[in-house]
């Protein structure tokens, strides 16, 4: 999956995209799903979008038959079914999925099936634990009674959680309302979550698992405003919550003000310097705030500190590399993190720029580099197509480059600035031309 970082100027696409990959690395599926939607909806991130939100509802589909087919064997058809019908809602227009969420369905709620179903509480997206159509107030569940669903997804998604997230939510477990908040929150409820969430924030007012999640669901509803005071507030009664921090700094850059953020991180490591995310997010900062040198340092500062496996740190050293006129240093960043995830355009269309700006051999060099992108992402196969057609003009091979500009011109979608694209390169290949060998 594509990180959305480091495509260079970053659209909201783009951001919805980085933050949907963040949140699927995580296991949070629903508010996943909310990003990958958006970026899907834009032109930009389609390929890789559709992918995650699909990738997302897989998961959240196959997590509620489970559910389901738990509560069926332990003799609750109502819970079956809420988890049945739940997963339904889920699938959406994955056909696939959808049909397997309908059978399970359609089996459970056979003849007599209606009479056995639990009413859930007004209002409230769970029943209570008792089973009675009345709302219970904390601990007032019948005993001797299992478990309501709420329990078990809350489990669920604390288990995909960070450490220190999972300490901060586990020490608020049984507390309330706010499992219930977090796990509507989860699946997207904000409308529902928001009370709950706030009932609980009054309760617990020095824990800052309330006012944490408050800031995702701020986050999720696209207020930023309203999102950095939750976070800020987080971190006031946890000066060592580290999510918060790493959230209240994205919220900054994602809203406009990367500066803001960079100054805020640089404040956050002078008391957590070993926190390799801070690093990475203080670069992803000073890029965007037009300074490549502070990239640079941060960048390199994450990457010691980072899991090898994460590309992140590189990207970004590549291209402030790249922004500071250092294009074969940034071609070895990029060459390192391909060595390791060979499939990451992310890393393959800057190698395949770079070695279409120095020309001659490495022209052909580049349009090997696209052709695979172009059997990696044959969705935006025109982008790559271009490409192709500048490296072989580079080369020096105009008859094979104006052949590629004609294949993409049949792949072009029906979108302005994919028109203008095309044109430019056009318009590229002709200058190249009249200057002839």
């Amino acid at each position: 999956m594509a990180f959305g970082w480091f495509s260079g100027k970053k659209d909201p696409a783009g951001k919805a995209l980085e933050k949907a990959d963040r949140l699927a690395g995580q296991g949070r599926w629903a508010e996943a799903l909310s990003y990958y939607e958006e970026a899907r909806d834009a032109a930009s991130g389609s390929e890789p979008a559709r992918n995650g939100v699909r990738a997302c509802r897989e998961q959240l589909v196959a997590f509620n038959l489970s559910e389901a087919a738990a509560y069926e064997t332990a003799g609750d058809p109502g819970k079956a079914r809420e988890h049945a019908a739940l997963a339904l809602d889920l699938a959406a227009g994955e056909a696939a999925l959808a049909s397997r969420a309908r059978q399970v369905l359609d089996r459970l709620e056979g003849p007599g099936a209606a009479s056995a179903a639990s009413p859930a509480a007004p209002g409230r997206l769970f029943p209570p634990s008792c089973g009675c159509s009345a709302p219970c107030g904390p601990g007032e569940a019948a005993e001797g009674e299992g478990e309501a669903p709420v329990e078990d997804l809350y489990g669920f998604y604390l288990e995909a959680l960070s450490p220190e997230e999972r300490d901060a939510f586990e020490a608020l477990e049984g507390e309330g309302d706010f499992p219930e908040g977090f796990v509507l929150l989860q699946q997207g409820e904000t409308r529902l979550a928001r009370p709950l969430l706030e009932a609980a924030r009054s309760a617990y007012p020095t824990q800052p698992g309330p006012h944490y999640a408050l800031g995702l669901l701020a986050a999720l509803e696209k207020d930023p405003e309203a999102a950095g005071r939750y976070f800020a507030q987080a971190l006031e009664v946890g000066p060592g919550f580290s999510p918060a921090a790493h959230h209240r700094a994205d919220v900054l850059r994602e809203s406009g003000s990367p500066a803001e953020g960079a100054a805020f991180l640089r404040r956050w490591l002078q008391g957590h310097p070993d926190d390799g995310e801070a690093w990475v997010l203080l670069a992803a900062c000073s890029l965007e705030a037009g300074d490549p040198a502070a990239c640079l340092e941060a960048s390199e500062e994450g990457a010691r500190r980072m899991p090898p496996a994460d590309p992140r740190a590189n990207l970004l050293k590549a291209r402030a590399l790249r922004r500071l006129g250092r294009p074969d240093q940034a071609l070895g960043a990029l060459q390192a993190v391909a060595a390791r995830r060979p499939d990451l355009l992310e890393a393959l269309v800057p190698i395949g720029d770079i070695l279409l700006e120095k020309g001659g051999a490495s022209a052909e060099r580049a349009a090997e580099v696209f052709k695979r992108c172009y059997r990696l992402d044959p969705e935006r196969g025109w982008v790559y197509r271009l490409r192709l057609a500048q490296a072989y003009a580079a080369r020096g091979w105009p008859a094979e480059a104006k052949d590629m500009l004609a294949e993409a011109r049949a792949e072009l979608p029906d979108a302005p600035e994919a028109r203008e694209r095309w044109e430019e390169v056009r318009r590229i290949l002709e200058g190249s031309a009249a200057k002839g060998p």
